[in-house]
């Protein structure tokens, strides 16, 4: 039994090994990233209008900040991809960036997903079956918050090592598609 699930998660990596080392290959065309991106310290190439990822306080993938009372600890995020109906996924690879201090206590993730390389502070590739769009929740995380918190970002960058932000179609050879990113606040003073 062991050894059977060793060989599968052993495919799986040797699976996603042409994924994730395609990521930052490609002759692209280089554009500035969109201002409501949180991509400003690494340098991405075309960047899709109608991809993005997000951190949301809501599950409809609509409420980008909160106001958290004096006693509150703990606040629930959820991270969201959103692309268009006819353009189903297969793929995803992002990082996330929380601020000093605000710790993961549980993670619910997509339970269609396939596998998983990776960790969030350096760089997550996840895959699944294909799925339509509009938008997939790919996590919903309870964070433990410390108290004082003012103007607390999260955000979704670029993988650390393959320094991409995106998706992979279910089109024929599962095409790369760079992604815009946008980060919630938690007790914004704005």
């Amino acid at each position: 039994m062991v050894i059977r699930q060793r060989a599968s998660l052993l495919f799986v990596a040797f699976l996603l090994l042409p994924l994730v080392l395609s990521c930052g290959k490609g002759g692209k065309k280089a554009e500035n990233v969109p201002a409501d991106t949180t991509g400003a310290d690494t340098t991405l190439s075309y960047v899709s209008e109608e991809v993005s990822f997000g951190v949301f306080f809501d599950a409809e993938g609509m409420q980008r900040t909160v106001k958290l009372g004096s006693r509150d600890r703990q606040t629930t995020i959820y991270i969201i991809v959103k692309y268009p109906e006819t353009m189903p996924i297969a793929a995803v690879e992002y990082r996330l960036v929380l601020p000093q201090g605000v710790k993961i206590e549980n993670d619910a993730y997509y339970d269609q997903r396939a596998a998983v390389l990776g960790m969030f502070e350096h760089g997550i590739s996840e895959t699944f079956p294909c799925v339509p769009g509009p938008m997939l929740v790919l996590h919903t995380l309870t964070l433990s918050v410390p108290s004082g918190l003012k103007n607390a970002e999260i955000a979704l960058l670029a993988h650390e090592k393959s320094e991409f932000i995106g998706v992979a179609a279910c089109d024929e050879g599962n095409p790369l598609v760079a992604a815009s990113s946008y980060k919630a606040v938690i007790n914004p003073t704005e």
